[in-house]
């Protein structure tokens, strides 16, 4: 059997060719990458559901609310008229 140096043995060619493949492969994924910005920003905002953003957040309603006494924010306290 042929005597093998381990200096010489190698997988494939190094050098200009694989870097031009990576730089490559990293320009597509900028392009791709601006292209979904892009997109994302060309979106409508959307109000799921009908609630109004606000700085403050909401505790979850529960059936049970109006006969403990609880009073979440966003809600009128028991025997208050809403505003309108």
């Amino acid at each position: 059997m042929a005597d093998l140096r381990t200096d010489k043995a190698r997988q494939g060619r190094t050098g200009r060719p694989v870097l031009y493949v990576l730089i490559a492969g990293l320009a597509l994924c900028l392009v791709v990458f601006i292209g979904l910005q892009i997109y994302g920003m060309s979106l409508p905002d959307e109000n799921i559901g009908g609630v109004e953003a606000s700085g403050t957040t909401a505790a979850p309603a529960t059936p049970d609310n109006s006969q403990t006494g609880v009073v979440t924010p966003g809600t009128p306290a028991p025997g208050t008229q809403p505003q309108n």
